[in-house]
């Protein structure tokens, strides 16, 4: 009985084992081939006027480099408008120097008294995307820098069809270890998923840059559909969905500048994204542990026996197939590639692996220094009451 349970353990493991690598080695591909191959997708010529919403929070590192990139697009007709649920704060500003900078973009500072939705970002949102004056929207966050061409190269796929693009972030510029450890979770397992995703047609809402039509957005049910999760992103996906209305990835990454982090506020930004996907995306979240390395180690040390090599040398063999597809792929996508790659790559799996599992229980998340309970939800009768925003200028 126990050898029949054993053999069974090998068995599963060596499967579980091939998955993962076959995932991983398919994704890698995925990864290479996404930008040609989902640029021809993008066949709209269309440039209508559009409203840039930039939400504001806290000054962090590079934020006067983000939102100036926002405004230095080249693109016909644009407006810009920049809020934030704090009547004054350093960001907001920084955003009035930074407005004042380019006179030639109309440009207004909203402060949001929205108090409805289970997410801060929500609530920050619901003033400008109101008071914005064209249809199309193009939300970007504040710690994404664009190049000057990507509004215009976003909006080739906002096709008929399609509700909502957004775009896969890529992490530059880390300046210590836990940013390094960031970078390699953002251009890491889950970056390759979002690629392998996007390579067969698919999207997920990805809130780093968002840009969708207030029309589709206010007929797929507003801010009511969304105010119940901190989630915000993905349950726009979500809610377009429901009116035959398809997320789909652009075919250029978005650039994030993370400068230095610390170790904890990883911890807990990765945990909020993991208790998200938990809670909207459960089959995702079930997923994980074939997309990371660390239950890969495990598989292919118990199922060794069935390849007739030592627990050691499988792991050895597991170790350098995923430090070396990573590095590879990092080298062709141009990022950077440290020397202390092992090292980073073993405490970002641990780590992960450790979220992976308290997400299974956590009811509270951090989101911008804020501590939010995952089991409350927005109130969805108070997105329709009439807002109150002030409006600078």
């Amino acid at each position: 009985m126990i050898d029949s349970i054993l053999s069974s353990l090998v068995v599963l493991s060596a499967v579980f084992w091939a998955c993962s690598a076959l995932l991983l080695l398919l994704s890698v591909t995925a990864a290479l081939i996404h930008p040609w191959l989902v640029a021809m997708r993008g066949t709209s010529r269309e440039q209508p006027p559009v409203s840039l919403v930039l939400p504001v929070k806290m000054l962090d590192q590079g934020f006067e480099r983000a939102q100036e990139s926002a405004l230095a697009q080249t693109y016909p007709q644009l407006e810009a408008l920049a809020s934030a649920t704090e009547a004054d704060s350093p960001a907001i500003a920084a955003m009035r120097d930074i407005f004042a900078r380019h006179p030639q973009i109309e440009s207004r500072i909203l402060h949001s008294t929205a108090r409805f939705a289970a997410s801060p970002k929500v609530d920050n949102l619901f003033a400008p995307v109101n008071a914005a004056r064209n249809d199309v929207i193009f939300m970007k966050d504040s710690n994404i820098v664009l190049e000057p061409d990507d509004l215009s190269e976003t909006m080739r796929h906002l096709k008929p069809g399609v509700g909502m693009v957004c775009a896969i972030p890529y992490a530059a510029r880390p300046e210590n270890f836990a940013a390094l450890v960031e970078a390699g979770i953002m251009n890491g397992p889950h970056q390759r998923m979002l690629f392998a995703a996007s390579a067969l047609g698919g999207g997920f809402g990805v809130g780093k840059i968002m840009l969708f039509r207030r029309s589709d957005f206010l007929r797929a049910g507003g801010f009511a559909a969304i105010a119940h999760t901190v989630g915000e992103d993905n349950a726009t996906a979500k809610a377009l969905g429901r009116i035959k209305l398809r997320t789909v990835f652009s075919h250029r990454l978005v650039r994030q500048e993370l400068g230095e982090r610390d170790l904890r506020d990883v911890y807990n930004r990765q945990l909020r994204w993991s208790v998200v996907r938990r809670d909207d995306e459960i089959l995702s979240f079930l997923a994980e542990p074939f997309c990371q390395a660390l239950p890969a180690f495990a598989a292919a040390a118990i199922g060794s026996p069935l390849a007739g090599v030592t627990p050691m040398t499988a792991l050895t063999v597991t170790f350098g197939l995923w430090l070396s597809s990573e590095t590879l792929l990092s080298i062709a996508k141009g990022w950077k590639v440290s020397w202390s790659a092992p090292m980073i790559f073993l405490t970002r799996e641990a780590l992960m692996f450790a979220v992976w599992l308290h997400a299974w229980t956590a009811t509270k998340v951090v989101w911008a220094r804020t501590t939010i309970d995952t089991r409350s939800s927005g109130e969805a009768a108070a997105v329709t009451e009439p807002q109150v925003a002030k409006e600078e200028g």
